[in-house]
């Protein structure tokens, strides 16, 4: 699930998983955060590099999505890093 088209490109989706990301860390007391999307799915790529995720692992063929297989990209970043890019 998405924003809506009408509000893409605002900041929303960046500044609501910064968000979580806090969560996680400060709250929960992560050590490592991950995501796992769609290698298809730029958008949501380019949202985990720029809150400093980087991409550990390409799953090749791990489901099947509207008929055709697909891969999965695994994103991640070590509480170390995101308390290095708060500080920057």
């Amino acid at each position: 699930m998405g924003l809506p088209p009408a509000v893409h490109g605002r900041g929303y989706a960046t500044e609501a998983a910064q968000r979580v990301l806090e969560l996680c860390f400060d709250t929960l007391g992560a050590h490592r955060v991950f995501a796992q999307l769609d290698a298809r799915n730029d958008a949501s790529a380019r949202l985990c590099e720029r809150l400093g995720m980087r991409q550990e692992a390409l799953l090749r063929e791990t489901e099947i999505f509207k008929g055709e297989w697909s891969d999965t990209a695994v994103y991640a970043i070590l509480e170390q890093e995101f308390r290095a890019a708060a500080e920057a």
